[in-house]
């Protein structure tokens, strides 16, 4: 099982909380496209595996791209793999993207999963945030989507911004519940470096959210998602039976895959490599057969430490069989060790030998995890 994620380096304009790589100039936008297809052809040996189950187009915005160009990619990477009959394709996209136009043109295509960023149904704080939608935009882009056919629909929600209450937080939830689709990412608010946002509340123009209003909009979104059919399968991923977001999953579950674009990332067990995150030298680099990328040799004590982060964020949990066979008894007892604790006081149940994080360890779960880390002095 291998996956491809294309980073679509490109947004008509900035979040004023995103730190992901982007640019708002669209002057290189179908130079780009030429640059994803070499990249494909230099790197077709990078996966062990000869076929395709998953692919990705994120960003940025990959619904600046007319759906002709998403599919020529799908096209050139089944030049070099197999795609599988059921591969999941994902396209990211931006809710005032998603007119009948581009919805139609779409599902001519082999994308067969939507990943919206909606955000918020607030208008408020979509002002906030610097979104160029409208609350009513993204409820009618998902009619829009829904009844043309596509059923297989995420949306990403953000709670922690100081400007959500815990009742528009509740009317968000409701709205995405009344919509009917199968997937929800939510994340909480972050203050990256050289985000709008984290200037506006260094200058003090900004104030965060308290902690306790943070923890209670978690907690109701968990509570209440479980309340309607939803699945809580990663600390931020919520799915309806069936509907688990297949790419990501494999992330988690350590497979292989290839990151295709500038600032995309690639593993395939035995190193980590990512494209350097600059449009213009990324493409240069690859037109002149330059180097694009970086790589990073994974010792043994960083791959455990790998598989704790990626495990333990899951409802599958960190499986001590496969500690045992991948990494032997002086890790299998470090895991032993430090679970104790945490089922005594219910963060952590042991089921069929995997520690699965209770609710209650959720909420903590990067102190579990990184407690669970192995420094090798």
């Amino acid at each position: 099982m291998s996956g491809i994620y294309f980073h679509i380096p490109f947004c008509k304009q900035a979040c004023h909380y995103c730190a992901f790589h982007k640019s708002i100039s669209m002057q290189s936008i179908l130079d780009m496209l030429d640059c994803f297809k070499k990249e494909l052809q230099l790197r077709k040996e990078y996966l062990d595996q000869k076929s395709l189950s998953t692919i990705y187009f994120g960003g940025g915005t990959p619904s600046v791209y007319h759906p002709e160009h998403i599919q020529m990619l799908i096209d050139e990477c089944s030049k070099y793999w197999n795609i599988d009959m059921d591969a999941e394709i994902t396209l990211e996209a931006n809710p005032d993207d998603l007119n009948q136009e581009f919805l139609s043109e779409l599902k001519k295509s082999s994308v067969n999963r939507l990943s919206v960023g909606i955000q918020s149904f607030h208008d408020e704080d979509l002002i906030l945030m610097n979104r160029r939608h409208t609350g009513n935009e993204a409820y009618q882009a998902i009619k829009r989507a829904q009844d043309i056919g596509f059923n297989n629909i995420s949306v990403d929600q953000i709670y922690g911004v100081p400007s959500l209450s815990m009742a528009k937080w509740i009317e968000n939830l409701n709205l995405v519940y009344e919509l009917e689709i199968q997937h929800i990412s939510s994340y909480h608010l972050m203050y990256d470096a050289n985000t709008v946002f984290a200037k506006k509340l260094q200058k003090g123009q900004l104030i965060e959210i308290e902690e306790e209003e943070s923890f209670n909009q978690f907690k109701y979104l968990i509570d209440s998602a479980r309340e309607n059919g939803f699945t809580h399968y990663e600390i931020s991923n919520f799915c309806k039976e069936s509907y688990i977001s297949k790419h990501n999953s494999a992330y988690w579950k350590q497979r292989q895959y290839l990151g295709i674009g500038p600032s995309a990332h690639s593993y395939n067990f035995k190193e980590r490599e990512w494209n350097i995150a600059h449009n213009y030298k990324y493409m240069k680099a690859v037109n002149e057969g330059g180097i694009f990328s970086e790589k990073e040799d994974l010792s043994f004590y960083e791959r455990f430490n790998d598989l704790v982060l990626t495990s333990l964020r899951t409802y599958w949990g960190l499986d001590l069989d496969v500690v045992m066979e991948q990494f032997g008894d002086q890790l299998y007892r470090h895991c032993i060790i430090k679970a104790e604790k945490y089922i005594q006081c219910k963060h952590i149940r042991r089921e069929k030998n995997c520690l699965i994080l209770n609710d209650e360890g959720v909420f903590i779960s990067n102190d579990i995890m990184s407690d669970f880390f192995f420094i090798d002095d």
